[in-house]
């Protein structure tokens, strides 16, 4: 996959020197101008984070005062919430974000006009891509997964902030941290990334170009080194897939897939004694090639459809 983006990257620019100066000039107001929209929506989407926290806080607030605990004693509880409390309600400040962020980017990914033609969702969500999907979601997060351990392994320090972060997530309600992280942030950030974000970027870029630079801000929106890095490596691989099945609805099943992966993990690898370990390590291992192998078949696909 490397080398096919290398290649794409390498005729991209190329094809910019067989242009003359009025179509170059064309071309780069074009581009400054899809940039500058995709920007446009990457900070806004920052910005519904703060509309989101002022939302709950509000309602917090409301829903203080009508239990009769004042508006004074309402706010100090929101700045001395303990733990568990502060995690649940940064999950309902991210779930609100997330909804949000999702009508609008629907509203602008609905309006790209080159996605007019109809589709059979009998062929996109045929039997053979549903199980291409679910081992590349699979495969990737197990990779990635492993490799993440052993870099924490080598620089424990470079990664106690992710850890941290981590170990917060599993002191709130397990059903609120499920229903966000397995559901609403995948189908939320598809639409935002691999849906407007990634049209504004496509309608002024070759698609490797425009694949990279989605995924760079998919990267930096997790505003986190190590799920930035596995953020932006994941966001190439969605963006094959929506590429390569023509439905962001793929890369949503992609997503949640990968996510929820990353929920199970952690109970299979530490049950069972050792012969069901080395079990599981060869299933999980199987389950890794077959998803380097679907990589490989929507890059493939990609590759065609260009």
């Amino acid at each position: 996959m490397l080398v096919r983006i290398f290649s794409s990257v390498c005729v991209y620019v190329l094809k910019g020197k067989d242009l003359d100066n009025k179509e170059k000039i064309e071309l780069k107001r074009l581009r400054v101008t899809m940039v500058t929209k995709a920007l446009f929506i990457f900070i806004g989407i920052i910005l519904m984070q703060l509309i989101a926290y002022m939302l709950c806080v509000l309602g917090y607030t409301v829903f203080g005062i009508a239990q009769g605990i004042g508006y004074a004693r309402a706010l100090a509880e929101i700045t001395i919430l303990n733990t568990t409390k502060s995690t649940n309600l940064m999950l309902t400040i991210s779930a609100v974000s997330a909804i949000l962020s999702f009508i609008w980017c629907a509203i602008l990914y609905k309006k790209s006009g080159f996605r007019a033609d109809s589709m059979d969702y009998r062929k996109v969500f045929s039997v053979k891509n549903i199980m291409m999907i679910f081992f590349t979601a699979a495969g990737c997060c197990i990779i990635l997964t492993f490799l993440l351990s052993g870099l924490t392994a080598l620089m424990p320090g470079v990664f106690k902030n992710y850890t941290k972060l981590m170990s917060n997530f599993e002191t709130g309600n397990m059903a609120v941290t499920l229903a966000y992280a397995v559901f609403i942030g995948p189908v939320s950030e598809e639409m935002i990334f691999r849906g407007a974000i990634f049209d504004r970027f496509y309608i002024g870029f070759d698609y490797w170009v425009a694949n990279i630079l989605q995924a760079a801000l998919f990267g930096l929106y997790h505003m986190n080194l190590v799920q930035g890095l596995y953020a932006f490596c994941l966001g190439i691989v969605l963006g094959v897939i929506v590429k390569a099945t023509g439905s962001i609805l793929c890369s949503m099943l992609t997503h949640i897939i990968f996510n929820g992966t990353s929920y199970i993990l952690p109970i299979v690898l530490g049950s069972g004694n050792n012969i069901i370990n080395i079990a599981v390590m060869f299933v999980l291992f199987v389950i890794a090639v077959l998803g380097i192998f679907g990589i490989k078949t929507f890059t493939g696909a990609v590759s065609h459809n260009n």
